[in-house]
């Protein structure tokens, strides 16, 4: 999971995020009517798509923000609500609660219980600070460092299991790219997958 910095919020979302999100809070509050999420309509677009391309190009160079996927092709793409929305429907169309996110990390979010979770954007976030890397199985480790509180060792666990970064051939992939990086002749970072071991 690699550092992102946040761009600041849409205008056209600034200015609606409150009325969508109670919009939505109150779909779910009538038990008379489906709770499934769809995302809003503004001037003829639906949102996810107006957000989609702020989102990849403009924060996170077209890479998953949690297992650093990349490319994702325009059907394994979609925006992950690091704070569900059927607890938070309120949150639904918050600017700092939506990601780019590849569909194996959001699917595999969506099957498991929410937790406590890493932030890639979220001040002092480095992945030295929370992860190793281990070159000889290709996962993901908590960093043992004594530093790091219970707390910040928790979140960096849960990250890992909930997005299921060492799940879906991940670590075998890391070690082919790895090689691959290696092998390749003044590489730009930029072009492959899991920034965060080749840097």
């Amino acid at each position: 999971m690699m550092k992102i910095v946040r761009i600041s919020m849409p205008d056209f979302l600034q200015n609606k995020y409150k009325s969508w999100g109670k919009k939505y809070k109150a779909k779910r509050d009538n038990p008379n009517k489906s709770n499934d999420f769809a995302w809003a309509t503004y001037q003829g677009s639906k949102v996810n798509q107006l957000l989609l391309p702020k989102l990849r190009d403009d924060i996170n160079n077209a890479h998953c923000s949690f297992c650093d996927g990349f490319p994702l092709d325009t059907t394994g793409e979609t925006i992950e609500h690091l704070r569900c929305v059927s607890k938070y429907p309120l949150l639904s169309y918050f600017w700092g609660n939506l990601y780019y996110c590849c569909n194996y990390c959001n699917n595999h979010k969506l099957e498991n219980p929410e937790r406590n979770l890493l932030r890639p954007d979220s001040f002092g976030y480095e992945f030295e600070k929370y992860f190793i890397f281990d070159y000889d199985t290709g996962k993901l480790e908590v960093n043992p460092d004594p530093n790091l509180s219970d707390l910040e060792k928790q979140k960096a666990i849960n990250t890992i299991n909930i997005y299921g970064l060492n799940e879906f051939n991940r670590p075998k992939r890391r070690k082919d790219f790895l090689k691959l990086f290696a092998k390749t002749i003044e590489p730009d970072i930029e072009d492959f997958p899991y920034r965060f071991i080749l840097q």
